[in-house]
C-alpha cells in the first residue's frame, strides 16, 4: 500500500499473497471494467494467458443481464463469499466450465472486496483437488479481502491524487502562459494605442509592427506605400512584397475578411508565403498589410499584434480622412470665394488660406479640370491622393476643389515654368476620367501664370472659355495649355474684346441680320461649308440638305459679303472672323 505501485501490480500482489499463504494453487483478483457491466480479471497468480483471455474476453463475467450467475457475479451483487466444491458439476459454471477444465482446478472461492463505498472487486482463489472452505478459512479470506479493498482504494485515491496534482500543475503551467500572453498582448496594445493617441503615421505604425514581428511589413495605402524592417528577410523577399503592394490586390476581397495567405514570386523563380491583412473603416478596406510568413506559423501574440496593428492604422487613416475631409471643405470655400471676388482680394481671406499652406500672393498656374463623374464617391480622396503624390516640396500647398462644373487646382509655380504642371495636370485629368464610366472626353486646361493678388477670376474666365473652345473644336481626352489652341488661345488672354466683336460683326453680321430677319441658317451652312473644305456634297449630307439648297445658300452668302468663296483672301477672312467668333462665344461662357 506505501509502495504508490499501479492498481494493477497491486492487484497481483494481493493474489499472490492469498495463493502463499493459503496455499492455494490459483488465485485472482475481478473489478468492474469502466462500463460497470463486467468483471474482468485484473490480477493473477498461476493462471494462464488463456485462461484469463478467455474470462475477459470470449465469455466475460457479466454483473447484469444474465439468467445465469457465476460465483463472481453473486459474491459481487451481495457482499457475500460464494464457493464451488466441484467446477465439474457446478452449472453456475457454465460456459467457464470449459477453461476451468484446461486450468485443472476443482474448488473455488469468490470473497467480496468490500470498502464503505461499495464492493469494489471479487478474490478468487482455486484448488486443482476438491476442497471445503470451511469458516476458519473464509474468516482469513475476508481478513485478506479487507486489506486488499483497503490497498485497492488508497492506490485509486493515490492514482486520483497524482491525476489531480497533474491536472493543477497543467492548469497553473496554462494560466502562467495565459498570463504571460495577456502580458504581451497588454504591451502590444499599449504600444500600438500610443501610436494611436500621438498620431503616428503609416511608418511609425509599420516600424512598431515590424519589431513586435521581427519580420518585414508593407502597408499599402491609396498611392502611399511603405516599407519598414528591412533588416528583417532577404532583399528578394522585400522586393517581392513591395512589388506585391504596388500591384494591389488583384481580387476583390470582402471587408473583414482578416488574415489570408497568399504567395510570393522572388526573383530567383522559388516562391515564398506572406500573410495579408486588411485594415477597415466601415466595412470599407482603406489599406492592405503584407508580412513574411503564413497565418498557421504565427503565435497568437503575433496574430494580436497584426490585427491591434489593423485597428490603430484604421484610427489613423479615419482621423486623416476626416482631417482631409474639412481641408478640402475649407479649401472649397476659399476657392470659391476666390473666383467669385472682382477686384483685391480681402485680407481676412488671405490669412484663412494662409492658416492652410496656401500663400496666394506666389505666382500660381491654374488648372481647370472638366469631365467630373457622376458618381463622385471617393473622388475626393484619389484626386487628394494624386496631388500628395505630386508634391515634393514643404513650401506654399497647392489649393484644389471643386467650383461649378469643374474641379479648380492654383498650383504654386515658384520659379518653374507653367510646361512643369502639365503633368499634374494630365494626373488630376486621368483621375477624373477613370472615376466614371464612358467619359473619354475628359479635359485638363493649364493657364497663367498668376501673379499678386488679383487675377484669379479672369483666370478661371480665360481657363473655362478655352474648355469651351476645345469642346467646339472636338479636342478632348488631353491636357493642354491655352497657348495650345494658337492665336484663339492668345485671343482669349486679351483684356479687351470690343475690337474683335466690331470685326466679327462687320465681317459676319450680314449673314447673321439675313438668318434673323428671314429665319434661314446661312451662318450654319458657311461654317460647314468651309469645315468641309467647300464641298457641297459632304456638306449637304451633314445637314440632311440635297446640292441644289447648299448650292443655292452658297450663292446668297457670297452675294451678301460681296466675295466668291473661292478667293483667297475672301477666304481667309471668313476663316479669322468664325474662329473669332468661337473665341468670343468662349469668353461669354467663361465670364458666366
Amino acid at each position: 500500500m506505501n509502495q504508490g505501485v499501479s492498481v494493477d501490480e497491486l492487484l497481483t500482489m494481493v493474489a499472490r499473497t492469498a495463493s502463499e499463504l493459503m496455499s492455494y494453487d490459483f488465485s485472482s483478483v475481478t473489478v468492474p471494467d469502466a462500463t460497470g457491466t463486467v468483471l474482468q480479471i485484473r490480477g493473477s497468480y498461476g493462471l494462464s494467458d488463456e485462461y484469463i483471455r478467455d474470462v475477459n474476453s470470449l465469455h466475460p463475467i457479466r454483473l447484469r443481464g444474465t439468467s445465469l450467475r457465476s460465483p463472481s457475479s453473486q459474491a459481487f451483487a451481495m457482499g457475500i463469499p460464494i464457493q464451488i466444491q466441484d467446477a465439474g458439476t457446478d452449472p453456475s459454471i457454465g460456459p467457464w466450465a470449459p477453461a476451468a477444465l484446461e486450468q485443472g482446478y476443482t474448488s473455488m472461492i469468490a470473497i467480496p472486496l468490500n470498502a464503505p463505498g461499495g464492493t469494489l472487486g471479487i478474490l478468487n482463489c482455486f484448488t486443482r483437488r476438491a476442497h471445503y472452505f470451511d469458516a476458519d478459512e473464509v474468516s482469513l479470506l475476508a481478513v485478506l479481502a479487507d486489506q486488499a479493498a483497503i490497498a485497492i482504494n488508497t492506490a485509486r485515491l493515490r492514482a486520483e491524487q497524482a491525476s489531480t496534482i497533474t491536472k493543477l500543475n497543467t492548469l497553473n503551467q496554462t494560466l502562467e502562459e495565459q498570463y504571460e500572453l495577456q502580458r504581451q498582448v497588454a504591451d502590444v496594445h499599449h504600444r500600438l494605442t500610443s501610436l494611436a493617441l500621438s498620431g503616428g503615421g503609416l511608418d511609425d505604425i509599420g516600424t512598431a509592427l515590424s519589431a513586435l514581428l521581427s519580420r518585414a511589413v508593407v502597408i499599402r495605402s491609396g498611392h502611399e506605400t511603405v516599407k519598414c524592417g528591412s533588416s528583417f528577410g532577404s532583399d528578394m523577399q522585400l522586393e517581392a512584397l513591395m512589388h506585391e503592394a504596388t500591384q494591389g490586390v488583384k481580387h476583390p476581397v470582402k471587408a473583414g475578411t482578416g488574415l489570408s495567405n497568399v504567395m510570393l514570386s522572388l526573383g530567383d523563380g522559388s516562391r515564398a508565403s506572406a500573410v495579408r491583412a486588411a485594415v477597415v473603416v466601415k466595412e470599407e478596406v482603406v489599406a492592405w498589410m503584407w508580412t513574411i510568413g503564413s497565418v498557421e506559423e504565427f503565435t497568437p501574440v503575433n496574430l494580436r499584434a497584426i490585427e491591434h496593428a489593423a485597428t490603430v492604422l484604421a484610427l489613423e487613416l479615419l482621423s486623416a480622412r476626416s482631417a482631409a475631409e474639412a481641408a478640402w471643405h475649407e479649401a472649397g470655400e476659399i476657392l470659391r470665394e476666390i473666383l467669385t471676388t472682382r477686384g483685391p482680394l480681402t485680407a481676412s481671406l488671405i490669412t484663412q488660406a494662409a492658416r492652410m499652406g496656401h500663400d496666394l500672393s506666389q505666382p500660381h498656374a491654374l488648372i481647370l479640370s472638366s469631365g467630373i463623374p457622376k458618381n463622385t464617391t471617393g473622388l475626393q480622396e484619389r484626386v487628394a491622393a494624386a496631388v500628395h503624390h505630386r508634391v515634393g516640396y514643404t513650401g506654399p500647398q497647392p489649393l484644389l476643389g471643386f467650383h461649378q462644373d469643374f474641379l479648380v487646382t492654383l498650383w504654386p509655380l515658384g520659379d518653374s515654368p507653367m510646361e512643369s504642371v502639365r503633368p499634374v495636370a494630365e494626373g488630376l485629368r486621368l483621375v477624373l476620367r477613370d472615376g466614371g464610366e464612358g467619359i473619354e472626353s475628359s479635359l485638363s486646361v493649364l493657364t497663367g501664370p498668376i501673379s499678386g493678388l488679383q487675377g484669379y477670376l479672369e483666370a478661371f474666365s480665360v481657363a473655362r472659355g478655352a474648355d469651351h473652345l476645345a469642346r467646339l473644336r472636338g479636342i478632348g481626352g488631353r491636357t493642354l495649355l491655352v497657348s495650345d489652341l494658337g492665336t484663339a488661345g492668345l485671343l482669349l488672354q486679351v483684356p479687351d474684346s470690343s475690337k474683335v466683336r466690331s470685326f466679327c460683326e462687320e465681317v459676319l453680321g450680314p449673314l447673321r441680320r439675313h438668318d434673323s430677319s428671314r429665319r434661314t441658317t446661312l451662318l450654319q451652312t458657311l461654317r460647314t461649308l468651309m469645315r468641309n473644305n467647300l464641298d457641297e456634297g459632304v456638306t449637304a449630307a451633314q445637314l440632311s440638305l440635297d446640292m441644289d439648297a447648299i448650292a443655292r445658300d452658297r450663292r446668297l452668302v457670297e452675294k451678301l459679303l460681296g466675295g466668291e468663296l473661292t478667293n483667297v483672301a475672301t477666304l481667309t477672312h471668313l476663316a479669322t472672323a468664325l474662329e473669332l467668333e468661337d473665341v468670343l462665344t468662349a469668353l461669354d461662357t467663361g465670364a458666366h
